[in-house]
C-alpha cells in the first residue's frame, strides 16, 4: 500500500453452530470475506477485509465460524 500506513485488527466474531464437545478434533480451513473502504477522519481512507476460517469436526459438520475483521489505513494518522 502506498503513503506507510499501518494494519490493524479491527473485530473478531464467532457463530457456534453447536457446542464443542470433548473428543472433537476440529479442523480449520480460511478464506477470503468481504472487504469495503470508508473515508477515515485521520488516517485518510480505510480498507477493511474479512478472513473467515471454519471450523468442521471429524464428521465434517461445522462447528465454529470465525470472522476477523482487519483494517489498513491509506497512510499514518495524524493528531
Amino acid at each position: 500500500m502506498v503513503g506507510g500506513g499501518g494494519g490493524l485488527h479491527a473485530e473478531q466474531h464467532y457463530v457456534y453452530h453447536r457446542q464443542v464437545m470433548v473428543g472433537d478434533v476440529l479442523k480449520a480451513t480460511t478464506k477470503p470475506g468481504k472487504s469495503w473502504e470508508k473515508e477515515g477522519r485521520r488516517g485518510g481512507k480505510l480498507k477493511f477485509s474479512e478472513s473467515v476460517t471454519e471450523y468442521h469436526d471429524q464428521k465434517g459438520e461445522l462447528v465454529v465460524t470465525a470472522t476477523s475483521v482487519g483494517v489498513q489505513t491509506e497512510k499514518p494518522a495524524t493528531s
